[in-house]
């Protein structure tokens, strides 16, 4: 038997996420059109388009915060169509962002980070606290630990629901418009934030208008409109040539709002 003869013996290694055929109704309304994707771990993913179009509904369809009516979703190759399980799946795997922070408000910084892993986690309360202490460092607020969320700024409670997401070590992060609820000024600390996690090796998809994030960390760029994935391809592709009426539309006006 020749090498070429052989059987293949390398694993298969299933995507981080994988969406198939994806359907999604608000009563009457077809949200979400026969959506699908493989991301790969490890990858970034950033989905635009216009208000409307599904993305944060497509989001968290794969968080499990929406019910859908049809199609599959898989975290590494463990399906969430058992409900039983989908939780677990979830907690051990994923985590989320969303636009208006989700804080505690009647806890401290470091409470709000400590929490979700001494809970849910089982993890001891002072390798808790060392934890999220470490990674309060990592995005810059440490010294805010003791205050509570309505004593800081939008931007810094943002960098606090970053620190939280990560204490529950998740090796895939999904983000709903992180900056949007943001002040211009407060964006860009956020986003410093937002690139160094992805350049971190974590699977991360983010639902964002922030251009700079989609050319600078994204593997693939996604532009979705009414429903469906209307285009796919490289950051330069999607932003710098896109082969659709609908995406240059749309870039244009997100520009033009920038300058």
């Amino acid at each position: 038997m020749t090498d070429m003869d052989k059987p293949e013996n390398k694993p298969t290694q299933s995507p981080a996420i994988e969406v198939t055929g994806l359907n999604k109704w608000f009563d009457d309304f077809h949200v979400l059109k026969d959506v699908s994707i493989a991301v790969e771990e490890k990858e970034i993913i950033v989905i635009c388009g216009p208000s409307g179009s599904g993305k944060s509904t497509f989001i968290r369809c794969i968080n499990h915060l929406e019910k859908y009516q049809e199609g599959k979703i898989s975290i590494f190759g463990q399906s969430l169509e058992d409900g039983k399980s989908a939780a677990n799946i979830i907690r051990n795997n994923v985590g989320m962002l969303f636009q208006n922070f989700n804080l505690f408000p009647h806890l401290n910084i470091l409470k709000n980070c400590t929490l979700g892993p001494i809970w849910l986690r089982n993890m001891p309360e002072l390798t808790a606290i060392d934890q999220s202490m470490a990674l309060l460092e990592k995005v810059g607020i440490a010294h805010l630990a003791d205050k509570f969320p309505g004593q800081i700024s939008g931007g810094q409670q943002q960098r606090v629901a970053i620190a939280r997401s990560l204490a529950m070590n998740p090796k895939i992060m999904l983000l709903d418009e992180p900056t949007s609820a943001l002040d211009p000024e407060m964006i860009l600390e956020v986003m410093e934030v937002m690139i160094d996690m992805a350049k971190s090796g974590m699977t991360m998809m983010c639902v964002t208008h922030e251009m700079q994030f989609a050319q600078e960390v994204a593997d693939r760029v996604i532009f979705m409109s009414e429903g469906e994935i209307v285009e796919m391809g490289s950051p330069d592709q999607v932003l710098k040539n896109p082969k659709w009426d609908r995406t240059s539309q749309f870039l244009e006006h997100i520009l033009s709002h920038k300058t």
